[in-house]
């Protein structure tokens, strides 16, 4: 892959270097075939961004697929010793393989555009198999990394510790679904507000049709919904830790 090298090894030192052939695991594309096209992501209508597509074709015609890592999903039974699944292939096998186990007919990967310029080209081998398509859903970045400023904004607002768990955990991931460009720590006090103000508006037991309503939303790409206070109380999912929480008064802890 690299030939000979005047250079010390970068990793042991060593002065020398020489050729040295081992079995790999490879994909040969076909010349001129795009990696990534529209119909890869879920609800294509909604446009996915066109520079993508053209980012995601810069790879070579011949990709390595396996890698020598500590983890991952080993290779040994195709004879390649000491040799795992590179991971942006795996990670496509891994929903695959979530998805079977859940009988999902239709398994869709989040990922933000970054991510998906990274693994599409390793992920094409495996979008399609036994019959079931894997497609790509674009997420915005989530900025989990302050959780002290969390902490204190759900501290200010009241919130509870399993309505901020519930916020982080399901209302921050599917909201980034519809701000694709991104959630700043400046949106969140705005964000956690109009949280609990849906979460006080939760209905005891949402109408079929509106939820009805809200899965063919879903199924066209469109997630305006979540910032919509009366739709979104009634997608909230139910949890027995929160359950009642909504009723609490102002100042319950």
């Amino acid at each position: 892959m690299t030939g000979a090298v005047a250079h010390a090894c970068r990793a042991c030192g060593h002065q020398g270097s020489r050729p040295d052939t081992r079995r790999l695991l490879v994909w040969d594309r076909t010349p001129g075939e795009p990696v990534l096209v529209r119909d890869d992501f879920h609800a294509h209508q909604a446009r996915p961004p066109g520079h993508l597509l053209t980012i995601a074709q810069n790879v070579p015609e011949r990709l390595i697929l396996s890698r020598s890592r500590a983890h991952g999903i080993s290779l040994a039974p195709l004879g390649l010793d000491g040799l795992v699944l590179d991971p942006r292939a795996g990670v496509h096998i891994a929903v695959l393989a979530a998805a079977a186990r859940h009988d999902a007919g239709q398994p869709v990967m989040t990922l933000t555009e970054n991510a998906a310029a990274n693994v599409a080209a390793y992920g094409a081998p495996f979008r399609w198999h036994d019959g079931t398509r894997l497609r790509y859903a674009l997420h915005g970045r989530i900025p989990y990394d302050d959780t002290a400023a969390l902490r204190r904004l759900c501290e200010v607002h009241r919130v509870s510790p399993p309505l901020r768990e519930l916020f982080l955990t399901w209302f921050l991931p599917v909201c980034s679904l519809h701000l694709r460009a991104g959630i700043t720590a400046a949106q969140l006090p705005a964000l956690l507000k109009f949280w609990r103000r849906a979460h006080l508006a939760r209905p005891d037991l949402p109408g079929s049709d509106v939820l009805t309503e809200l899965r063919r939303r879903v199924a066209v790409g469109d997630m305006r919904w979540v910032m919509e206070v009366r739709t979104l109380s009634r997608a909230i999912p139910e949890d027995p830790i929160t359950q009642g929480s909504a009723k609490e008064p102002e100042g319950a802890s």
